[in-house]
């Protein structure tokens, strides 16, 4: 294993550029929130979700939702489909020639401010992405483990998100806010690791690395249990919340993503940082 540090190091970075591919081939699903459309509200119990389906327009998305005052149909439309054709396709499916009789209400997001939310988004991240560099150049102030701990956090939010692309998780505020929570807990583990390793004298390499392993895989096994029984309790029992869910399914590709890149990556490029470069500089 230490021998081979360099060739396992190599694997997360593998599976990184294959997840960019698939990001690129597969594309992303986006919420109202980011392409806009429509999405419609109707109070109607004992509806049949399928025949309501079949008579609505090809890609119109359609769902319920369980609460106090009864059940909740909400249909999702992309701003190419006529939300007008639709509601005269509910009438007549509901029988009624008022849709407020059926308490009926609808949301449009436009054009604009789903450019917005993509300029918001993009901002955020990139100044999060900063933040989190200059933070970690002024622990260490060293530029290889600096570097390995922003590439971890890099590789890990590239891994969620291609996770969504294959599960069709759709970019919302949501699953944005998931990727930042994310970007949290991905320095965490790694700050962690390199200041055992870096900044402590006491014991050999190997044994750092394993108080740090002991530590960190610790705490992430620990969130990654807590976010697939939310994931699974959502799933189950309360699927009305539907974006707990996503973010819970973001927060374990991630975690799931910083396991190899933390514990292979990062300690490969430490161990080298450690036991060839620094001693190499000191015999120049």
């Amino acid at each position: 294993m230490k021998k081979n540090y360099k060739l396992i190091a190599t694997i997360p970075v593998i599976i990184t550029l294959l997840a960019l591919v698939v990001i690129f081939v597969n594309g992303l699903n986006q919420s109202i929130d980011v392409s806009g459309g429509t999405e419609i509200t109707i109070l109607a119990n004992n509806v049949n979700i399928n025949d309501l389906k079949s008579q609505l327009p090809a890609g119109a998305e359609i769902r319920t939702m369980k609460s106090s005052s009864g059940t909740y149909v909400i249909i999702t439309l992309s701003k190419n489909i006529n939300s007008d054709n639709v509601n005269e396709i509910l009438k007549n499916y509901f029988k009624v020639d008022d849709l407020n009789k059926l308490q009926y209400s609808q949301k449009e997001i436009g054009a604009a401010l789903s450019g917005q939310f993509w300029k918001s988004s993009f901002t955020a991240v990139g100044f999060a992405f900063i933040f989190m560099a200059v933070v970690v150049w002024a622990i260490f102030r060293t530029p290889i483990p600096s570097g390995a701990i922003v590439l971890a956090a890099i590789s890990d939010i590239i891994i969620a998100v291609a996770g969504m692309s294959i599960f069709g998780i759709p970019v919302s505020t949501a699953t944005v806010a998931a990727l930042l929570m994310l970007l949290g807990y991905s320095v965490d583990t790694d700050i962690m690791l390199t200041t055992k390793v870096l900044k402590r004298r006491k014991g050999s390499l190997d044994d750092r690395i394993k108080d740090a392993m002991k530590t960190g895989i610790t705490m992430s096994i620990t969130t990654i249990f807590a976010m697939f029984v939310l994931y699974c309790v959502v799933t189950f029992m309360v699927p009305a919340a539907g974006l707990l869910k996503n973010i819970a399914a973001v927060i374990l590709f991630g975690l799931i993503a910083d396991l190899m890149t933390t514990w292979m990556t990062n300690v490969g490029i430490l161990r080298y940082y450690v036991e060839e470069y620094k001693k190499n500089k000191v015999k120049k």
